[in-house]
């Protein structure tokens, strides 16, 4: 899940991370989410061609009944199933051990049908973490301590840009819209006359927009630049197609996805409302 280091980018590309100890799981999950994950189950899957990796709310001990945990299974193996993994690892990270327990119940007997090999599951709370899967079953209620703010995956991950948020509320909010930079995009869509010519539907003007759009793309994640007022206004246009935006996204992959992530981001936050959706997808 990383890649190699590129002049070009304006952020430093992360090393590959080799986990040997269940310390190491705790602090590779808010370097892959980019956030530091709370009240949390986090999966990691492995095996598939393009493995994945998710996070949902644990929900509170008090709702923690069967029919949560069977909707929990549904969200978070369904699609390591699809997406063929054939390992996953869990993490919970919350202060309410019961309510973790019960899901992780739940979760074992799910990936024994689904056919997932259960690697390793750790309850971590704010300063000890359970084994959850250990050999011994004894072995699985001692809490060991534990502090991952210095471990060295969180700071190469804080000092690369790439762990910049406390909460998932915090990266939420570095999403909301800038109302200044959408209203400038705004004027720059009734200058350009998009709207006149309509999105691109035909078989000839899906290409054309598409070839523009790659080439855009291509040009603003070779600099390390961000769009313009006007190319971003015809940009958010163009790719409420969904053809033209697989055509934007047809450039992303491992070498370049923290320079994708950048420019999209920066896309959301200066999209006018009625356009964020396609950005955002």
């Amino acid at each position: 899940m990383t890649t190699p280091t590129s002049a070009s980018s304006p952020f430093r590309r992360p090393a590959a991370m080799t986990a040997r100890r269940p310390e190491d799981l705790i602090a590779a999950a808010p370097v892959v989410l980019g956030f530091w994950p709370e009240r949390s189950v986090v999966l990691m899957t492995f095996g598939a061609r393009h493995p994945f990796h998710a996070r949902i709310d644990i929900p509170p001990d008090a709702a923690c009944d069967i029919g949560v945990c069977r909707d929990l299974e549904r969200t978070l193996l369904e699609p390591a199933v699809r997406h063929g993994a054939t390992h996953v690892i869990v993490l919970y990270f919350t202060d309410e051990p019961t309510a973790a327990e019960a899901v992780h119940r739940s979760l074992r007997r799910a990936c024994r049908r689904s056919g997932l090999v259960l690697l390793t599951a750790l309850l971590a709370e704010a300063t000890h973490y359970r084994d959850l899967e250990h050999p011994d079953p004894a072995a699985r209620s001692h809490r060991r301590p534990y502090d991952v703010t210095a471990h060295p995956f969180v700071v190469d991950a804080i000092v690369s840009g790439r762990l910049a948020h406390r909460s998932r509320d915090d990266l939420v909010a570095s999403l909301d819209t800038d109302p200044a930079a959408a209203a400038a995009v705004a004027e720059a869509l009734v200058a350009g006359r998009f709207a006149d010519e309509g999105m691109p539907t035909s078989g000839r003007a899906i290409r054309d927009a598409g070839e523009w759009v790659l080439a855009l793309v291509r040009r603003l994640i070779a600099a390390g630049d961000l769009p313009g007022d006007g190319d971003l206004a015809r940009l958010l246009w163009v790719v409420q197609a969904t053809r033209v935006r697989d055509a934007a996204w047809s450039h992303l992959g491992r070498h370049n996805a923290e320079d994708h992530v950048r420019l999209w981001t920066d896309a959301v936050r200066r999209a006018p409302e009625p356009l964020v959706a396609a950005p955002a997808a």
